[in-house]
């Protein structure tokens, strides 16, 4: 009863910040159903199939593709919007349903696994995020490690090609270990189940205490990020009994396409190093716009800027804009490649003037302003 009551009245709350406050109300029912019921969680989670996805990048775009496949075999919910903290998980369990996909920030994930007891948990990737927030990788491996291995009913399905994924999983005794083949990662110099130096061969590593990507349950072909996640997705529900759903990786893109006084802009967005390293790899065309911002979101530190690669941009016609150019401009610089500043999108796309079109790699809180201008 009292369960019940904590619920209505939080989502009572969720309708006033609709209404009043013009809201999403994704995150107040939630907020207020823990301080009502601190073991919401625990209660709304029995008697479910509980699927959490977490990782550094792709977390939204694949916790959607997922609910698409586990919405085939009954009632899904999901916070596939990504409000993604333990308030976004209470909101969303608030409806009644038989399975639940959660998309999971890295740094709440191991409290999500032990009040909701997932039947499945996608671990995606770790890199380097915003470090005033998430610190460094391995303390974030570490955590995910202890979790993983408290969770004794849990199946855990990851991309051992991530040597961070890969010693979460090793702490599981029920794992489905996926490796694309392989590929370098910016972050893994060092093996983190022991600290020696991992030996890499090309795209593949080992270390002499065993640990390595070589010997992983399913082997699939190298693909871009958004491909591999959907592999991933479709991985996890065949595990619950699903059939494979064919997805299109462009869909696993967080990126959509608008037009600017007839430009067509593809916008793209990048948040750290890892996803700015995918996004310009997809690069195709001669004109590039790329809004950097140094907000609590975007990470206030850019010297990341210096573990990316530019090279992709050289002899193309670059204009950079955002709270933080002159830092990618100058970035850009010493790789040799200039570029325009200017202190607006709108100025920056004005640079394009009879062109048909341009893409655009924004930072996080660029990308959203752009989605909601």
């Amino acid at each position: 009863m009292r369960l019940k009551l904590a619920i209505a009245l939080s989502r009572f709350a969720g309708l006033l910040s609709r209404k009043i406050l013009g809201k999403s109300g994704e995150t107040i029912p939630g907020r207020i159903l823990l301080i009502l019921y601190p073991k919401a969680l625990v209660a709304l989670a029995k008697n479910r199939n509980i699927i959490l996805v977490s990782g550094t990048n792709g977390k939204t775009s694949t916790t959607r593709a997922l609910t698409k496949i586990v919405s085939t075999l009954g009632k899904t919910v999901s916070n596939s919007t990504g409000s993604n903290l333990d308030r976004g998980a209470a909101t969303t369990l608030m409806t009644k349903s038989e399975y639940a996909v959660l998309e999971v920030d890295e740094l709440h994930l191991i409290r999500l696994i032990a009040q909701t007891n997932p039947k499945i948990v996608l671990l995606l990737n770790l890199t380097r995020d915003q470090l005033h927030r998430m610190h460094e990788v391995k303390r974030v491996a570490d955590r995910w490690h202890e979790a993983v291995a408290g969770a004794t009913q849990t199946v855990f399905v990851g991309d051992v090609d991530d040597p961070f994924v890969n010693y979460a999983l090793s702490a599981s005794s029920n794992s489905i270990r996926v490796s694309f083949g392989g590929r370098k990662h910016s972050d893994a110099a060092v093996c983190p189940s022991c600290g020696i130096y991992l030996k890499w061969n090309k795209n593949n590593y080992k270390c002499r205490c065993g640990f390595t990507n070589t010997d992983a349950d399913i082997t699939l072909e190298p693909a871009s990020a958004a491909a591999r996640n959907a592999e991933l997705a479709n991985i996890v529900g065949k595990e619950l009994g699903a059939k494979v759903v064919k997805i299109n990786p462009a869909d696993l893109e967080r990126s959509f396409t608008k037009s600017y006084s007839g430009i067509s802009a593809k916008i793209r967005l990048t948040k750290n190093p890892a996803s700015w390293t995918e996004a310009l790899s997809g690069v195709s065309g001669d004109d590039v716009i790329l809004i950097l911002n140094a907000r609590q979101v975007d990470g206030i530190d850019t010297s990341w800027l210096w573990d990316v690669s530019f090279d992709k941009l050289h002899g193309k016609r670059v204009v950079v804009c955002g709270e933080r150019a002159l830092d990618m401009a100058y970035r850009l610089h010493v790789q040799g490649i200039e570029s325009a500043v200017t202190t607006s999108f709108k100025e920056a796309i004005e640079k394009f003037n009879g062109s048909s079109s341009v893409e655009v790699l924004a930072a996080y809180t660029a990308f959203h302003g752009l989605v909601n201008a």
